[in-house]
């Protein structure tokens, strides 16, 4: 069980179940799930959220998140596969600080998540799975796949809901 003593350790998380094992990992998963989805209007023209990039895939295989996020009444969807993340909540996490660089106060929800396969040399990526920590997310990985497709001209994005 996570105790306070390591609540400024490292996230870490089960890889076979993907539970949460000390209290940086409750912590991080908490505000990525904390607000509530937002039936929302898309971002006005001058909206902060219009800053933020819808879609960012580092080359190779990583995982992702789908993750919406809200400022009032306008929300995005935005995807998120950087690399050398061990687990999908660190994608949220990354992307907290990307929000603060580009001075974006938006609250973010995880949608849901997977894994994203992205081939230069064939201009592909794949996107399947899921997230353990997050749960399955039915239509995540198609609607991540189609933010990816718009993103990626000259690409071939696919996905699937198989695999881990």
């Amino acid at each position: 069980m996570p105790t306070a003593a390591d609540a400024d350790a490292e996230p870490r998380f089960d890889d076979v179940t993907g539970e949460a094992l000390n209290v940086a990992a409750l912590e991080l998963q908490r505000r990525a799930t904390q607000n509530d989805y937002v039936a929302a209007h898309a971002p006005s023209e001058d909206s902060p959220l219009r800053r933020v990039p819808a879609v960012d895939v580092a080359p190779g295989r990583h995982k992702y998140v789908l993750t919406q996020l809200a400022i009032g009444d306008e929300a995005a969807l935005v995807v998120r596969a950087y690399a050398g993340c061990a687990y999908h909540a660190n994608n949220f996490e990354l992307l907290t600080r990307e929000l603060a660089r580009l001075g974006v106060d938006a609250t973010g929800r995880v949608v849901g998540g997977g894994r994203c396969e992205r081939d230069d040399a064939a201009k592909t990526i794949k996107v399947y799975g899921y997230s353990k920590t997050f749960g399955r997310t039915p239509g995540c990985n198609e609607r991540a796949c189609a933010m990816i497709q718009e993103a990626f001209t000259g690409y071939q994005a696919t996905w699937s809901d198989d695999g881990y």
